[in-house]
Order: structure tokens, then sequence, then C-alpha cells
């Protein structure tokens, strides 16, 4: 074979390779081809769910419901924590339990002064509160069952304008989220269950003798579900409600008050009972990480200086933990 017939030869075999490259990506191509539509054929197109569109939206819904939620918690925490700081008084943590007080010790409740003040001084002036004794807040005084009388100001009223309240029995309202208060030991306390035209527990104080229903007389209609055994109010008497009220706005709210007690119209069950003045407190409790609000609306008949200290010195002792008697509970369903 001479040098050109192997040219020649080699040409030939190049392009055999060449065609038979060729032929084998054809062959490739097609075999992929018929895969794609076998695959298309065997397997089933699946569409959208019918309700996708509502599921998206539903959980975009939730998402936005739980972003408000968590703001909302956020601002509420802010703002409690913030009034607390700035008005409260002191937390009383442990065995006193978690009470928010109001930031001052309460409004001149009386035209008598604390004692100590000088002479024309009012009470809760700066006058006055710089002689008085140290006040519900303050670690220098006495536990309740060994302090003297508080007075409207938080101040000493011992001696002439002094509170013969005698001793105080710590009392449990356990309708009430438990609540306690300190309540002079001759008084009469009850606490009635809810029903259905009236929800709510309500806790009943007074410094007479009570009697409930259906002891009690019907007054325009309705039966009265507490009454005074005597037929209504004495001189220089009280009787109080007790309420728990669950909203964090409102404890917020009260938090930031300067005062304790706080005059207010009488309703009709106060002057049912012949009161001729209504004061009304609020106090923030903790019962389980939310804050409450307990109310105490107070009936009196021509009120004592005494008196009103009296009611000052109940308020002030509101909290949650510690030994107490239960009040009694009844039922007027």
């Amino acid at each position: 074979m001479t040098e050109r017939d192997f040219a020649a030869w080699e040409r030939e075999a190049a392009v055999d390779r060449e065609t038979a490259l060729d032929r084998a990506v054809a062959d490739d191509h097609e075999v992929v081809d018929e895969l794609r539509v076998l695959l298309q054929l065997a397997a089933p197109h699946l569409s959208a769910p019918a309700d996708r569109m509502d599921r998206v939206l539903a959980r975009a819904a939730l998402a936005r419901r739980r972003r408000r939620r968590a703001a909302l918690a956020a601002g509420l925490a802010v703002g409690l924590t913030a009034a607390v700081l700035a008005a409260a008084p002191a937390l009383a943590p442990g065995p006193t339990g978690t009470v928010l007080g109001p930031a001052a010790s309460g409004p001149a409740l009386g035209a008598m002064p604390a004692a100590g003040a000088p002479s024309g001084a009012p009470a809760g002036s700066p006058e006055a509160s710089t002689s008085a004794s140290p006040g519900p807040g303050d670690p220098r005084s006495p536990s309740p069952a060994e302090s003297p009388s508080v007075g409207a100001d938080g101040g000493s009223t011992d001696g002439p304008t002094g509170d013969a309240v005698g001793p105080l029995r710590p009392t449990r309202f356990t309708l009430l989220d438990g609540v306690i208060i300190d309540v002079p030991d001759a008084w009469s306390d009850l606490t009635l269950l809810g029903t259905a035209e009236r929800p709510e527990s309500v806790g009943y104080l007074a410094s007479q003798s009570m009697a409930r229903e259906p002891g009690c007389p019907i007054r325009n209609g309705v039966q009265q579900p507490v009454c005074l055994a005597a037929g209504g109010l004495l001189d220089n008497s009280m009787i109080v409600s007790v309420r728990v009220l669950r909203d964090e706005k409102l404890a917020t709210e009260a938090a930031s008050r300067s005062v304790l007690l706080r005059d207010t119209a009488l309703d009709k069950d106060c002057a049912v009972h012949g009161g001729s003045r209504q004061l009304v407190a609020q106090q923030v409790v903790i019962p389980n990480g939310k804050a409450e609000v307990v109310e105490l609306s107070a009936c009196l008949r021509r009120p004592a200086q005494e008196t009103l200290s009296t009611l000052y010195r109940l308020t002030a002792s509101v909290r949650l933990f510690g030994t107490a008697t239960n009040s009694p509970i009844t039922s007027t369903g």
C-alpha cells in the first residue's frame, strides 16, 4: 500500500467514525424523546387544591394575628411596668403577696390634720407628711397588726383623732382570686356566689350585722342580695363591696393614680342602704402573672374621721398571700 492509498483509507475511516457517532447521538436523542413522552403519559398532572388560596390566606391572617398579639402583649407589659415603676410606691412580693398600690397614700378624707402635723397644715400636705409616721411603703413602718391607726394621708392618727377600730382579722375571699383584706374584728363579712343574672361573685364587709336574701326586703320589685340587719346604715357606719376586675388596661390606669380613695356619686345600692357618701378604691394585684384590679366601693353614712381612717387602713391592706380566715360563702341561687 502506497502512502497515497493509506491517506485515502484514513480519510474514509474518519468519515465512517463521524457517521457512526452522529447515528449514535441521533439514537440517544430519540431514546430521550421517547422516555420524556413515556414519563408525561405515565405521571398524571396534579392540579392545585381547590382551597389552596384559602389556606394561604388563612395562614397569612394567622401570622398577622400572632404578630398583633405579640405586639399588644409587649406594649401592655411595657406600659404596665412603666406605670408601676413611675406611680406605685412598692411591690409586695413574697409572703405578703404581689400588690401594686397607688402612687400616693390617699386623699385628705377629713378636715382633721394628721397627728404630728403642724397646726393648720392640711392632711396630705408636705408639712403634714414630713411630720407624720412612716407610711405603709416605708421599711421602717411596723406590720399592720403592730402599727398605729393609719389616717387618710398615711400618717398616724393616734391621740384625739385616733382610730378605735380595734384588732384586725385577715379575711380571705376565696372566690375573688384569694384576695385577703384586714377586716376589723367586730365587722361582718360574706361572699355571694354569682348567678345567671349577676355572673360575678361579690364580697361584702360591713361595720354592722348583715343579712342576705330571702330575709332582705324587695325594693322596686327587685330582691336585694344583701341588706343590713338594722334596716339600713347607722350614723358613722359603712358597708363595702369587693369585686375583682380582670382588665389589664384598667390595672395600668389604677396603678398610675395618685390617690387611694376617691369620692364618687351615690349609686342605687348605696342610696337604698341610706348612705350619704360613697368612696371607691382600686388596688392592683397580680395573682397569675396578669394584673387585676380589686375594687372596693364603700357606702358610708355621716362618717367621722376615725371611720374614714378605718376605711383607708382596710383598703391599704389588700394582698394575696398570708394566713387568713375564709369569708363565709353563701349562694343566692
